[in-house]
């Protein structure tokens, strides 16, 4: 939601030491960088480039980029963020010193209370993505059937990637979360549009860490050898002034490998 913080002129990234702005080997925008993407991404990314090397960006939507424009509109984003110097990477994998990291929307399965069509219904009527969203031939608004097919190809696609033998360590970056336990604090109507229940994939593939943004909450557990880890910074609402870099922090790891076989640090953070 870097549209709303500066829309408020708070600059979260000013919060950061010099020194660690200026040793980030890679930015991975871990979605919801902006609403109406076809006229903020070009300037939100302008912004990151103040802190940032543009070629060390790497972004890949979250249900607000959608927000204002097509479901089907990846090619688009791609075309702005290349056009601005950086890296588009919905379904893509970045290696950067020993680890990989693997990067996606993932959007949820509406399965997690049980009762997938009920959850649907609710989240057609009670969620935006289903009121500002639109899709092909016609434009009209996407339906939650629309976005469980996104989920499944994402799924297999992280399932293709992390059966995938590989030397280093593994994280996997995506908008929506991965586990039941990081959502609210008691069951909610909300939890399916939030999250999926993927501890089975997580258990069966044992990434290193895993990442993910869209609630908020920034809360983490560990299932197996796996950190589960919320990495938003939120709205500029939800934020009190002075707290910016505590958060930004927390989607900060160092990785061997970068800076000439040194300690590289890299941060992803959802802006959602």
């Amino acid at each position: 939601h870097l549209d709303q913080w500066l829309g408020e002129g708070r600059d979260p990234f000013a919060a950061l030491p010099p020194e660690t702005s200026g040793t980030l080997d890679a930015l991975i925008i871990a979605g919801d960088l902006a609403d109406k993407p076809k006229t903020r991404w070009p300037r939100m990314l302008r912004y990151l480039a103040r802190h940032i090397d543009p070629a060390c960006i790497h972004v890949f939507p979250g249900n607000h980029d959608y927000y204002h424009h097509v479901i089907d509109g990846d090619d688009r984003l791609a075309e702005l963020t290349a056009q601005a110097g950086a890296n588009f990477v919905q379904k893509a994998a970045i290696t950067v010193g020993n680890t990989r990291f693997l990067c996606c929307t993932l959007w949820t399965d509406f399965a997690l209370n049980g009762a997938p069509a009920m959850a649907m219904t609710f989240a057609r009527t009670r969620m935006n993505d289903y009121r500002y969203i639109r899709k092909p031939p016609r434009y009209g608004k996407i339906l939650p059937s629309d976005t469980v097919l996104i989920h499944g190809d994402h799924r297999r696609w992280l399932e293709d990637q992390l059966a995938t033998p590989f030397a280093g360590k593994t994280v996997v970056v995506t908008h929506h979360c991965p586990h039941p336990e990081l959502l609210s604090d008691a069951p909610s109507d909300f939890d399916p549009i939030y999250g999926s229940d993927l501890r089975a994939l997580i258990a069966k593939h044992n990434p290193d860490a895993w990442l993910f943004g869209h609630t908020h909450r920034q809360r983490e557990t560990v299932e197996g050898d796996t950190i589960v880890r919320n990495v938003s910074l939120g709205y500029p609402s939800e934020v009190e002034a002075g707290h910016e870099a505590e958060l930004l922090m927390r989607g900060m790891i160092d990785v061997a490998g970068a800076h000439d076989d040194t300690l590289g640090v890299r941060l992803w953070q959802a802006f959602f």
